[in-house]
């Protein structure tokens, strides 16, 4: 048998790699278009902040290491045509400066093109001054514009944009960073976490939100000069970044493969397309999101990885591995903050017709004895007709601290409610934790609130 996977992103090689685990026989081709494998897209934070010494050391994986597991690896290599009905496709690659056309077969192939940073809202003209780095190349590109620049205006004020933002207060940038919507880090988290990372943004970030770019002003040189925005407000700066979610890359094959509304690939529970011998993975595809009927686009670097393993198990050893429902849990760091999400917030939740309720609490001691400088904030979003647990949203300075939001993700996944998480045994060691675990505390809260209201 003969697997061909378009595209050496996270997902591409997740389904490499997988395949290879369950059949050491299986033919494998990976056909990759740029000159590297799974590029960790906001690894030009880690370069800028001298984390890591090269941007080439930003790829999660060697051709070298594919090539020792018998997986094939053509780097330079485009594909062109899907000729889905013979089961064959036509690709261009680079070998030696040269340019040369051919044709491969497949038994199964794999869809794993990832995804473009682009939006399609902004005008040719004003997106041609926008620097993207979602790909090693406009990584380099952007790494560039941004050493030299001197105020930045950083486009979308989610988790991405303050990573971005963070990075470019430690070289000292000013940075305007722009959102449309009315509070920042939304989607994830609901305001009683973001209102502390927004009191905790230092001086040189100014943050503009409910605020869209109308105007890109530029000098004779056709430089960037400054920002126009809807509200008639202007801003200098000499560079504009994009920090927004990308897009899927699904222009080779939409003619002839089922497309979502959203832009994703239509896939069955399976991730096998339209076309039974093709599958898709990563970004290409949207997820089912828990408690709800809804599927949700989520360019998640951990979806590349469940996407890549569930089509490479449902390849080898027929349709038996369904894709589970997703719980969207984030981590990330800024500004001394930890924070991380997992399942439904509270301020969409009425989005997917639930009435929900939630308690906050603020910990500031983390084990009994022993002295520590200890934060966390915690939330937690429940159905209260059902008590049934919806998500939950932290915000630390401790990393252990931010292993409890993969408590929460397996606990939403379980269908957990109050009562159970109000009484479930944790451990207990009064040098490593208190007597009644966080999560134990902030249930038996919640359980009261619900009563409290009933009376």
């Amino acid at each position: 048998m003969k697997v061909v996977i378009i595209g050496g992103s996270h997902a591409g090689v997740a389904t490499a790699r997988h395949l290879r685990v369950i059949d050491s026989d299986v033919e494998i081709i990976i056909l990759e278009k740029s000159t590297g494998l799974a590029y960790i897209g906001s690894s030009i934070n880690l370069y800028l902040e001298k984390t890591i010494p090269d941007l080439e050391d930003a790829h999660s994986v060697s051709i070298e290491a594919l090539w020792a597991e018998k997986i094939q690896v053509h780097l330079q290599t485009t594909v062109i045509e899907i000729k889905n009905q013979e089961k064959k496709l036509v690709y261009v690659s680079r070998v030696h400066e040269k340019r040369l056309t051919k044709e491969l077969d497949y038994d199964y192939l794999v869809l794993a093109m990832g995804s473009s940073q682009y939006d399609s809202t902004f005008s040719r003209a004003v997106d041609q001054k926008i620097t993207h780095y979602k790909t090693f190349t406009e990584s380099k590109q952007a790494v560039k514009a941004l050493e030299k620049a001197e105020t930045v205006a950083v486009i979308g004020a989610g988790l991405i944009g303050l990573e971005m933002a963070e990075t470019l207060t430690h070289l000292d940038k000013q940075v305007y960073l722009i959102d449309r919507m009315d509070s920042l880090l939304f989607r994830y988290f609901d305001s009683e976490i973001s209102q502390i990372v927004q009191e905790s943004l230092p001086q040189n970030i100014h943050l503009l939100l409910n605020s869209e770019i109308e105007k890109i002003a530029t000098n004779e040189e056709d430089q960037v000069t400054g920002i126009l925005l809807t509200n008639g407000n202007h801003y200098p700066t000499d560079t504009l970044i994009y920090a927004v979610n990308p897009r899927p890359a699904v222009d080779l094959v939409a003619d002839f493969l089922k497309v979502n509304l959203d832009g994703t690939l239509k896939t069955n529970g399976y991730l096998q397309t339209s076309d039974p011998t093709i599958y898709a993975v990563g970004d290409l595809v949207s997820v089912t999101f828990d408690h709800t009927d809804e599927s949700l686009y989520l360019p998640l670097v951990t979806n590349a990885y469940r996407t890549g393993r569930v089509a490479a198990t449902n390849i080898l050893l027929g349709n038996q591995l369904m894709l589970p429902a997703s719980q969207r849990s984030i981590v990330s760091h800024f500004f001394d903050h930890y924070v991380a999400s997992t399942g439904m917030n509270e301020a969409e939740a009425p989005y997917f017709g639930l009435t929900p309720a939630s308690v906050t609490k603020k910990f500031t001691q983390s084990k009994l004895f022993g002295e520590e400088t200890f934060s966390l904030t915690l939330k937690i979003v429940f159905e209260p007709q059902t008590k049934r647990l919806l998500g939950g949203q932290l915000l630390t300075n401790n990393r252990n601290a931010v292993e409890i939001i993969n408590t929460l993700a397996a606990l939403v996944a379980c269908k957990a409610d109050l009562n159970r998480l109000a009484t479930m045994d944790f451990y207990f060691n009064p040098k490593l934790s208190m007597p009644i675990h966080f999560l134990n505390e902030l249930a038996m809260s919640a359980i009261l609130k619900i009563n409290k209201k009933s009376d």
